[in-house]
């Protein structure tokens, strides 16, 4: 029962602190997700056949390109005039949004999971405190009821 228990105490904190990075490893996949959405108005324009001047102009070029008259177009060219490296194919400029996604990611996961670790420490030790601070309290009920219940006994009966 004891090696039971014993597990008992290890496992609760590290079943914690696995939950914390998994926790903050998904809230910095969502927040590169966020920061590099896939846009559909621009993979339509990369599809449409009236985009082809904006598919033939040099990428990152915002300056020296005038603005297409499709509204479908629209997007696709602010997409390909701010960026240098702007895909002209659906499937590259997902990979791109991914590539993106991935490299945040990778960026940022290591300095979340540090705090939440720190983070998830820190409670823990705050709940350990408060659980010593209040040991002398736990059970003073029943140790009196016990003191009562013995000093009865020890008394004679009229």
């Amino acid at each position: 029962m004891k090696e039971y228990k014993a597990y008992g105490i290890v496992a609760w904190p590290i079943r914690i602190l696995v939950i914390g990075l998994l926790l903050a490893s998904a809230m910095t996949w969502a927040g590169s997700t966020y920061d590099h959405p896939f846009d559909d108005a621009v993979a339509a324009g990369m599809m449409a056949p009236e985009c082809a001047q904006v598919r033939q102009m040099r990428a990152g070029s915002l300056l020296s390109a005038s603005l297409p008259d499709p509204p479908v177009c629209r997007s696709f060219f602010l997409y390909r005039a701010s960026f240098s490296d702007a895909a002209s194919d659906v499937p590259s400029y997902t990979a791109r949004v991914m590539r993106s996604r991935v490299d945040e990611f990778q960026q940022l996961v290591g300095y979340t999971c540090l705090l939440w670790l720190v983070l998830i420490i820190a409670a823990m030790a705050l709940a350990q405190v408060i659980r010593v601070l209040t040991r002398p309290f736990r059970g003073s009920t029943e140790r009196h009821m016990v003191q009562r219940t013995a000093v009865a006994a020890q008394r004679p009966s009229l």
